[in-house]
């Protein structure tokens, strides 16, 4: 690569890097703000928080990346036509078909970099934070604390004196069957949470069990009880990406996922080729609204895509990001070809 195509790429990575950050930051900002909804169902801890926001990752780079990428193609050549530089780059060899060429092998990493995030990391993401918010329910449905009362395991009202390692010590649990008007009562020394699975249980270990009834009191001793059951929570479970996205030949909801996941990650290699018809420009004979064509060109691809995928998305994909390619390429050798 000589010393000119370096240059561009130089204002391309410092103009990209910059627009991304800000706009990653933006984007993190509003994650949070979801993730901090997590609040309302169980306890979450700071590392908690941060396990939330890795699982969301991918999906932050599909919604930053593309946009991010068109913007600084298009600012970058922009700021060079602005101070003249692009006239002293065609004069040192680098011609558009050049600087096509350089943006093109730009654009194919970057949307093969955003396709295999897309179809391979966002479906695992997506099952990695399912199973830990499912998980975190299942955790909080067990967490009893000492000396704190309104606790419950199922319908008993549970109260434990202390806590020693993973033991309970001196535990009441209380139950009241309003059906039958029993009352019952479980005392124990000591107490053990179990886990199978989704399947929770509660080992007592040296009490008693009184069942208070209209009629009378039953008391039972024992050495030992177990009592267990499944909360109403999801199964944690993992598919397989190909397994996942197979789902789309026969589910709409996720055939839409698959065509907006690959329309996005190819944005920047449609749409290349538009950026740099923007960013060129004679500013000494015409004031480009470069900030209002690249919105227009966001906003037809966004929109197109949604449309795609929302009523033909196995067949439309294709022809999206072919269909926009050569729009491009068209606008590109009438726009800049014909006068560079």
């Amino acid at each position: 690569m000589d010393r000119v195509s370096r240059y561009l790429l130089s204002n391309f990575f410092q103009t990209f890097l910059s627009l991304f950050f800000t706009l990653f930051f933006l984007a993190s900002v509003i994650f949070f703000i979801k993730i901090s909804q997590l609040t309302s169902l169980f306890s979450v801890t700071f590392s908690d928080l941060g396990e939330a926001y890795l699982y969301l990752l991918p999906e932050l780079i599909v919604y930053t990346l593309p946009i991010t990428f068109f913007i600084a193609v298009a600012m970058t050549l922009f700021k060079l036509s602005k101070e003249n530089e692009t006239i002293v780059l065609f004069a040192l060899t680098l011609s558009p078909h050049k600087i096509a060429r350089v943006f093109f092998m730009l654009s194919l990493g970057t949307s093969l970099f955003l396709l295999v995030n897309s179809v391979v990391l966002i479906p695992i993401a997506k099952q990695l934070n399912k199973n830990f918010i499912e998980y975190k329910k299942l955790e909080s449905k067990i967490n009893i604390k000492a000396t704190e009362f309104g606790q419950k395991f199922e319908g008993w009202n549970v109260f434990i004196h202390g806590v020693d390692g993973g033991t309970y010590r001196d535990i009441v649990l209380y139950n009241k069957d309003s059906v039958k008007d029993e009352e019952r009562f479980i005392i124990a020394k000591s107490a053990h949470i179990e886990k199978n699975g989704s399947i929770i249980g509660i080992k007592l270990e040296k009490g008693k069990l009184f069942n208070l009834k209209e009629k009378g009191l039953d008391e039972i001793s024992y050495e030992g009880m177990k009592m267990s059951y499944k909360p109403n929570i999801k199964e944690l479970r993992n598919v397989g990406v190909i397994e996942y996205w197979m789902k789309a030949l026969s589910n709409k909801t996720r055939a839409k996922d698959l065509s907006i996941n690959i329309l996005i990650s190819f944005f920047p290699l449609a749409t290349f080729l538009f950026g740099i018809s923007l960013g060129i420009a004679n500013t000494r004979h015409e004031k480009p609204n470069i900030y209002l064509h690249i919105f227009i060109v966001v906003l037809v691809y966004y929109l197109i895509t949604f449309k795609v995928a929302t009523t033909f998305p196995l067949v439309g994909t294709g022809l999206l990001i072919v269909g926009f390619h050569i729009a491009s390429g068209i606008f590109f050798r009438k726009k800049i070809l014909k006068r560079y």
